[in-house]
C-alpha cells in the first residue's frame, strides 16, 4: 500500500518520533543544523538517478534499465523493491525536514501552479527559511492536483491544509506564488503576499503585446516561422542553406510567444538565421518572409528583452526577495536607454513594466530585505520619505522581538535606534558576497537586528528555482520529466527531488 508524502508525528512502524525542538533564541542561535537523524547515509546510485531526474520507479523494470544492469554485473530490483526504498526515504526527509521546522519562528512559502502536457493542473509548495547557521534551505512540503477549473480558493484552501499538516501555524508570514486573485485570502489568514517576480516579468511581456497590434503581430508571425522549420523536411532545407552561406547549423527555437525568456531565444535565433530563413522561404513558403522593416523590429524587441536577461541571470539557486528592488531599477535604466535610442519596443515596455512595479518601494517586504541585504541597503534608503518609514519600520520589528523575549535586555528604543544606526553606517558587501554571511555572528546588543534580517531576507523571488524560472531548456527539461510521472505517486518523487540534499552526502 502506498504511503504518501508528508506523514507527520509517526515512522513508517508506527513509532513516534520527537523533533528537536530548539528555538531561534538566545544562547542557542548558532548551534549547529542538527538533522535529527543519519543525514549522511548514502543512497544507492540507482535511486539517487531515480529521484534525480525524476524517473518513475518502474524504470528499473524497462529493457534498456535491464540491459545497463547485467552490463556491470547487477542484480537489478523489483520496482516494488525501489518504491518501497523510496517510501522509506520519505519517511526520513519527512522527519528531518519537520525538525528542521520546528528549529525556527518564521518560514515563507512558495506556491507553484503548473500544468501537465495533458493539462492536469498541481500545485507543488515550498517552504523557505535561514536556519540557525545562517544557510538558506528550501524544502518542497507538498504536490497537490487541483480542479479543472480551479479558483484562487482552491489554492488558498490548499495552503491552509498544508500549514496545518506540517505544523507551521503562525510561522508562516509571506507566500510568494504565480497566481492572481488570492490577496484577499491571504490577508485574512495573517500572511503577507508577493507574486513571483518570474512570473510578473511574463505579465509585463504579454500586456505590452496585447497593447500594441503590431508587435504581437510580429512575434506571432516569428511563432510560425519558427513552427514551420521544426518540421523535418524544413529543416533539411535550412541546413543546405546554412551550409551554402557558412552560418552556423543551428535549428530555429520554438515559442508560443507568451513568455519573454523563450521569445527572447526564438528572436535571436531569427536574427543569427535570417538569410538562411529567407531563403528557403522565398522557395517554399513565401507568406511567412520577413520584411526588413520586420526584421529590424526584431532587433529592437530582441534587445530589450536582453536586458531583462542581463540583469536577472541567476547565479544561486533561489534569489532573495532582496533582489528585486535592484534589478528594477537596473532594468528601468537600461529600457530609458533604449528609448532614447529611438526602440519603439522599449517605450511599450517600458510603461508595462512601470506600471507593474510602480509599488515596489511601497511594499515592507521588499524595502526591508534590501535594507538588511548589505550589498543593497543604500538602494532601499534612497529616498528620503522612504528612508524614515523604513527605519521606523526595522524599529518597530526589533521592539516587538524585545518584548516577546523573556529577559531581554535591549527593550528601550534609544538602544534599538543606536543598533540600526550602527549598521547603516556599517561599508557595503561587494555585489557578489553573501549577504547571510555577515549576519552569522552578531554581537548580542545586535540580535533583534538579526533576527529581523533572517525573516526578510529568508523569503525569494521567485516560486522555482531561479536557474530554473531563467533557463528555458532546464523548464523545459524539468516541465517534461514531471509531466511523465505517475499522478499515484507524483507527490513522493517530487518531495524527495526537492529534498535530495537531505538524503545523500
Amino acid at each position: 500500500m502506498q504511503r504518501s508524502a508528508p506523514t507527520l508525528g509517526r515512522t513508517r512502524r508506527g513509532q513516534r518520533y520527537g523533533p528537536y525542538n530548539g528555538r531561534t533564541r538566545r544562547g542557542r542561535r548558532y548551534s549547529p543544523n542538527n538533522h535529527g537523524g543519519k543525514r549522511g547515509d548514502q543512497m544507492k546510485p540507482s535511486l539517487d538517478m531515480i529521484i534525480s531526474d525524476l524517473h518513475p520507479h518502474t524504470i528499473v523494470e524497462e529493457p534498456g534499465f535491464l540491459r545497463f544492469f547485467k552490463s556491470i554485473s547487477q542484480c537489478p530490483p523489483t520496482s516494488h523493491a525501489v518504491l518501497s526504498e523510496l517510501q522509506d526515504l520519505v519517511v526520513k526527509a519527512t522527519q528531518i525536514v519537520q525538525g528542521s521546522l520546528e528549529r525556527v519562528d518564521n518560514v515563507a512559502l512558495s506556491s507553484e501552479v503548473w500544468n501537465t502536457t495533458t493539462n492536469k493542473t498541481y500545485m507543488t509548495t515550498t517552504c523557505h527559511l535561514i536556519d540557525n547557521a545562517w544557510t538558506r534551505q528550501s524544502y518542497v512540503l507538498e504536490t497537490k492536483p487541483l480542479p479543472e477549473d480551479y479558483k484562487p480558493n482552491h489554492v488558498f484552501g490548499q495552503l491552509l491544509k498544508i500549514a496545518d499538516t506540517w505544523r507551521l501555524g503562525s510561522k508562516i508570514k509571506v507566500v510568494v506564488t504565480n497566481v492572481d486573485g488570492m490577496k484577499r485570502d491571504v490577508k485574512k489568514a495573517g500572511w503577507d503576499l508577493i507574486p513571483c517576480f518570474a512570473n510578473t516579468l511574463d505579465v509585463v511581456f504579454k500586456k505590452t503585446l496585447e497593447a500594441s497590434s503590431d508587435w504581437k503581430e510580429l512575434v506571432q508571425r516569428c511563432c510560425e516561422i519558427s513552427e514551420y522549420f521544426s518540421h523535418v523536411e524544413a529543416q533539411g532545407q535550412l541546413k543546405k542553406a546554412q551550409i551554402k552561406m557558412r552560418l552556423p547549423q543551428h535549428n530555429l527555437v520554438e515559442s508560443k510567444g507568451d513568455k519573454w525568456l523563450s521569445t527572447l531565444n526564438m528572436l535571436e535565433r531569427i536574427s543569427e538565421q535570417y538569410r538562411a530563413v529567407r531563403e528557403v522561404l522565398l522557395e517554399f513558403k513565401c507568406d511567412l518572409l520577413l520584411s526588413e522593416h520586420e526584421l529590424k523590429n526584431i532587433i529592437k524587441t530582441t534587445s530589450c528583452l536582453q536586458a531583462f536577461k542581463y540583469v536577472i541571470s541567476p547565479v544561486e539557486r533561489y534569489l532573495s526577495l532582496s533582489n528585486i528592488i535592484p534589478q528594477v531599477e537596473d532594468i528601468r535604466k537600461k529600457l530609458l536607454e533604449l528609448q532614447r535610442g529611438g526602440n519603439e519596443f522599449a517605450k511599450e515596455l517600458a510603461q508595462q513594466f512601470n506600471h507593474h512595479f510602480s509599488k515596489a518601494k511601497e511594499n515592507d517586504w521588499l524595502t526591508l530585505s534590501t535594507t538588511l541585504d548589505l550589498r543593497y541597503r543604500d538602494m532601499a534608503l534612497s529616498e528620503e520619505g522612504a528612508s524614515a518609514h523604513i527605519k521606523k519600520t526595522i524599529i518597530g520589528k526589533m521592539k516587538h522581538l524585545a518584548e516577546e523575549s523573556e529577559g531581554g535586555s535591549f527593550r528601550q528604543p534609544d538602544n534599538l535606534n543606536k543598533v540600526l544606526r550602527r549598521y547603516l553606517e556599517k561599508e557595503m558587501l561587494q555585489i557578489d558576497w553573501d549577504p547571510l554571511a555577515f549576519w552569522k555572528f552578531p554581537k548580542d546588543e545586535d540580535w533583534y537586528l538579526s533576527e529581523v534580517a533572517r525573516k526578510y531576507l529568508a523569503v525569494v523571488s521567485t516560486v522555482v528555482p531561479a536557474d530554473i524560472a531563467f533557463d528555458t531548456e532546464k523548464a523545459r527539461l524539468v516541465a517534461s520529466r514531471r509531466s511523465n510521472l505517475d499522478p499515484e505517486h507524483l507527490n513522493m518523487m517530487l518531495f524527495l527531488n526537492g529534498n535530495r540534499s537531505l538524503l545523500s552526502i
